[in-house]
C-alpha cells in the first residue's frame, strides 16, 4: 500500500519507539554520558527586559539545526558529547521527551511546525521546498485565536521561502517581525541578514548575532510574547567558534577540521548553548518565571559525524530511520511542573503547533494534523489519555530516500516510494538492524500503522481527488444514482481489534447503470458493540450495479439468502436476513432455505448475533455489512427532511427516517407489528411470546403505518424505500426487479 503524494511523494510513518536517554528508555549499549565540566564565562547581557502587563506565559521556542540524539548531553547515545550546561538545566529544571520524531530535514522540519501539518498536507516534502501563504502560520493563527495580545518573532534560520528566497517571504506568510538569515549560510562570519524584508551581510558570528537580535527584541515588549529562535548551528559548514563560547582545545585549521569533524560540529553546539545561556540571563526574574522554554532539534545528526555505537551511518540525517528522525525535545519554565522527570510519549514536531497555541490560550487541543501535549507538562500523562497519540508519523522526499514511516509503542514500519518496507521492533533493537518484514505475526500491526498513514493523508493517497466522507451526514435527497457518481474515500477503526482501516468508494456511470466499486470498509468506526465480532473485518473487491430508471414489478420479490439487499452511499452493503433458524444447526447459521420457519431477526437482543452500533458485522469471508439502520449517514432529529443514504438492489433509493406530512418532520412508520400471544410450542416450534426474536414474531397489516409491505412508498411521484426503527427496518421485500450484481452466487 504505496502513498503517493505526488508523482513521487511518499509519506513517512513511524512506530513507537523508545529512546534511550540519560536515566531511561532502552538506546541501545551506550555508556554514561562523560561528567559535564562546569560552563565557560558566556558575555554578559544585564537583564533589560521591560515589565509585561499579563500573565498569560511568554513562549521561547529554540530550534537547533542538525542537532542529533547522540549530539545532545540530555540522551545517551554517544560518550562524545557536547558541553551544554544551560540545555542542561532546563532538563533538570523541566521534561525531557524520549520518543520526539521530526523530518529528517531542517526544510520539511520547519514547515511540520509552522502549519500544523505534516509534509503531504502543506505540500512542503522536500529541500527547498517553497511554503505557500495558503497555510496559517502558528504565528498568525494565535493572533487571530488566542484571547491573549501576544506579540511575535522569528530570528535566524527560515528556509522556507523555495530555492530563491524572497525577502519578504516571512512577511507574505504571516510573520510579523522576522531578523535571520533567509537559507543555509557558507560562513558564519560572513552571512546575509534580513530583518523585515531588508537584506544586508554581517561579519559577526551568526550564533551571537541572532541572539543578540532576540534579546534586544524581547527586551522592547510589554505583553506576552512568543519567539521562535532558530539557530544555524550546528549546521555545517563546520568551524572553529569564537574562544569565549566554548570548552574544545581546537587549533580550527581546515586539516583539523577535516581530521576532527565531529569536534568542531560539537563545539558549534556548545557556543549555541552558551548563547542561549546569555539570552535567559538576559531576561529580569519577573519575565523569566514566567516564561516557557521549549528546546528542540529539528533532524537527526549528519552521517558524517553521527556516532556509530548505536546509528549507522546510512540512519543519518536524510533517512526515515532513527537516527535521521529521532531529535531532542526539552521543555522548561512557566507551567511546566514536571521537572526533572522523562516522558516517554509519542510526540512529533507537528504537534508543537497545537501544544504551542494552546499554550498561548487557544482553546484547541487538535489543530490540522497537530495534537496538543501541554497537559502532559503538569500532569502525569498516563492520566490524560487525550494527550497520548498510540501511532505517530513522518514523511520526507528526497533523491535518495522518498517514504514514510510510521510507529506506535513498540514497533514501526517504513514504506518506501517503490513499495518496498521494512519493520522493526524498536522496543528492543532501537539501532534497526534486523529487519521482520517476512514475520507474518506483525501483519496486523503493520497493516494498522500503514492504515494510519493513509488516513492522515485525506484517506486514500493513491487519489488526492476523493471526497473525505468519515463520519459524513448525506444531505442529498435526489433518487437518482447518477447523482453521485465520485470516489469517496474514509476514515475507521475496527474498536474491538484497534485497527484502522480506510474506506475506498468509487461510483460511475456506465451506459444506464450506476456503478458501485467498493471495498465495503464502512465511514464510522465499527466492531465497537461489547463483544468482538465472531469474524474479522477485511477489505473486499466488490462490484454493484443499480439500474438509473427502477420500475415496479408485477409482483414482489422476496427478501432471500441468494441476493444482498443494497448499497449504501459509503460503500457498505445491507444483507438483512441471516442463515440462522431455530432448530436448524446451530441456531445461527446453516439455515439457507428461505421457506424454513422461525428466520432469528439479527437485530434482537436475544438473538446473539453481535452486531456493533451500527447494526453490522461480519460475515464470514470479512465482509462488513448492515442487518439493520446503520445509524448513521443521516441526521436523527425532525430537524430535516432524510437525504438518500443508499440504494436497494432493484434500483429504487433509500431515504432515511424523517418525512414531512404537512408542515411536521417526523419519523416514518412501519406497518408491520408484533404479533400477540404466544408461539406455538410443537415440534421445531420455539414457543414462548412473540417478542420479535423471529422474523415471523412479525405481521404486515396494511395502512398500519405510512409503508407498504416492502418498507417502500410513493412521494412526489417517486417510489423510495425508508429507514425505520422498528422491523423490517430498511426492506421488507423488493418492489422492482433485484440486479444480478447483487446475487451472491
Amino acid at each position: 500500500m504505496i502513498i503517493r503524494l505526488q508523482p513521487y511523494f511518499i509519506v513517512c510513518i513511524l512506530s513507537t519507539l523508545t529512546l534511550v536517554a540519560c536515566g531511561g528508555g532502552g538506546g541501545g549499549e551506550a555508556s554514561e554520558p562523560t561528567p559535564v565540566i562546569p560552563p565557560v564565562t558566556p558575555p554578559t547581557t544585564p537583564p533589560t527586559t521591560t515589565p509585561q502587563d499579563g500573565s498569560a506565559p511568554n513562549i521561547l521556542f529554540i530550534l537547533s539545526d542538525d542537532q542529533g540524539l547522540d549530539a545532545s548531553a540530555q540522551y545517551s547515545f554517544s560518550t562524545d558529547i557536547p558541553t551544554t550546561p544551560n540545555i542542561n538545566a532546563l532538563a533538570d529544571s523541566g521534561l525531557v521527551f524520549e520518543n520526539a520524531w521530526a523530518t529528517p530535514a531542517c526544510t520539511t522540519t520547519r514547515a511540520t511546525i509552522i502549519t500544523g501539518k505534516y509534509g503531504f498536507n502543506s505540500g512542503v516534502t522536500f529541500v527547498p521546498a517553497l511554503l505557500t501563504d495558503e497555510h496559517e502560520t502558528l504565528q498568525a493563527y494565535i493572533k487571530s485565536t488566542s484571547t491573549e495580545d501576544y506579540a511575535s518573532a522569528v530570528f535566524g534560520k527560515w528556509h522556507l521561502g523555495g530555492g530563491n528566497a524572497s525577502a519578504n517571504h516571512p512577511s507574505d506568510v504571516g510573520i510579523e517581525y522576522f531578523a535571520g538569515n533567509l537559507s543555509n549560510i557558507s560562513d558564519y562570519n560572513n552571512w546575509e541578514l534580513t530583518i523585515n524584508g531588508a537584506t544586508e551581510t554581517s561579519t559577526d558570528y551568526h550564533t551571537t548575532v541572532i541572539t543578540d537580535l532576540a534579546i534586544e527584541w524581547i527586551g522592547q515588549q510589554t505583553s506576552s510574547w512568543f519567539t521562535w529562535l532558530a539557530y544555524a548551528a550546528p549546521h555545517s559548514p563546520f568551524h572553529l567558534p569564537p574562544a569565549s563560547l566554548h570548552s574544545r582545545n581546537l587549533s580550527g585549521t581546515d586539516a583539523d577540521i577535516d581530521a576532527n569533524t565531529r569536534a568542531y560540529y560539537l563545539s558549534a553546539i556548545e557556543a549555541m548553548d552558551t548563547e542561549i545561556g546569555r539570552l535567559l540571563n538576559s531576561l529580569s526574574d519577573e519575565v523569566r518565571d514566567n516564561t516557557i522554554i521549549i528546546f528542540m532539534g529539528d533532524n537527526g545528526t549528519p552521517r558524517r559525524i553521527i556516532d556509530t555505537t548505536n546509528f549507522d551511518r546510512s540512519h543519518a540525517k536524510g533517512s526515515l530511520y532513527q537516527g535521521g528522525v529521532g531529535v531532542p525535545l526539552v521543555i522548561s519554565g512557566k507551567g511546566v511542573e514536571r521537572q526533572g522527570e522523562r516522558e516517554t510519549a509519542l510526540v512529533t514536531a507537528t504537534d508543537l503547533y497545537a501544544t504551542i497555541a494552546q499554550i498561548a490560550g487557544v482553546d484547541s487541543q487538535n489543530i490540522h494534523d497537530s495534537n496538543s501535549f501541554m497537559t502532559i507538562l503538569d500532569n502525569d500523562n498516563t492520566n490524560d489519555d487525550s494527550a497520548n497519540q498510540d501511532i505517530i508519523l513522518t514523511s520526507f522526499e528526497s533523491a535518495n530516500t522518498t517514504g514514510t514511516a510510521i510507529r506506535n509503542s513498540d514497533y514501526k514500519v517504513i514504506e518506501f516510494h517503490d513499495g518496498s518496507r521494512e519493520v522493526y521492533d524498536i522496543s528492543a533493537n532501537f539501532t534497526e538492524r534486523s529487519d521482520l518484514i517476512n514475520d507474518s505475526s506483525l501483519d496486523d500491526t503493520v497493516n494498522s500503522l500503514l492504515m494510519f498513514a493513509e488516513s492522515a493523508n485525506g484517506g486514500n493517497s493513491t487519489n488526492p481527488d476523493a471526497i473525505n466522507i468519515t463520519n459524513a451526514i448525506f444531505t442529498n435527497g435526489s433518487g437518482n444514482c447518477a447523482e453521485y457518481m465520485a470516489d469517496y474515500t474514509s476514515n475507521a477503526t475496527d474498536v474491538a481489534r484497534n485497527i484502522m482501516f480506510v474506506g475506498d468508494l468509487s461510483i460511475t456511470l456506465e451506459q444506464d447503470k450506476c456503478v458501485f466499486l467498493t471495498n465495503a470498509i464502512p465511514n464510522h468506526d465499527f466492531n465497537d458493540g461489547g463483544n468482538a465480532f465472531p469474524n474479522d473485518v477485511s477489505e473486499q473487491d466488490d462490484r454493484f450495479e443499480i439500474t438509473i430508471a427502477p420500475e415496479k414489478a408485477d409482483t414482489t420479490t422476496a427478501l432471500s439468502l441468494v441476493y444482498d439487499n443494497a448499497i449504501l452511499l459509503n460503500g457498505v452493503k445491507v444483507d438483512i436476513l441471516a442463515a440462522g433458524c431455530f432448530g436448524v444447526g446451530d441456531g445461527r447459521i446453516g439455515c439457507n432455505d428461505i421457506t424454513t420457519p422461525w428466520r432469528y431477526d439479527p437485530m434482537h437482543p436475544e438473538s446473539g448475533f453481535n452486531v456493533d452500533s451500527h447494526n453490522a458485522h461480519a460475515q464470514g469471508d470479512g465482509t462488513y455489512h448492515y442487518h439493520g439502520s446503520p445509524f448513521a449517514l443521516f441526521a436523527d432529529d425532525n430537524s430535516e427532511v432524510s437525504p438518500v443514504i443508499g440504494f436497494a438492489a432493484d434500483g429504487f433509493p433509500i431515504y432515511g427516517s424523517y418525512i414531512q406530512i404537512d408542515n411536521d418532520i417526523r419519523k416514518v412508520l412501519s406497518s408491520y407489528r408484533l404479533k400477540t400471544g404466544d408461539r406455538p410450542s410443537g415440534d421445531g416450534d420455539p414457543g414462548g411470546q412473540y417478542n420479535g426474536t423471529f422474523r415471523d414474531d412479525y405481521e404486515y397489516i396494511e395502512g398500519l403505518g405510512d409503508l407498504d409491505e416492502c418498507n417502500g412508498m410513493t412521494v412526489n411521484g417517486e417510489y423510495a424505500y425508508y429507514i425505520t426503527d422498528a422491523f423490517p427496518y430498511v426492506l421488507g421485500c423488493f418492489s422492482g426487479t433485484p440486479d444480478e450484481s447483487f446475487n451472491k452466487r
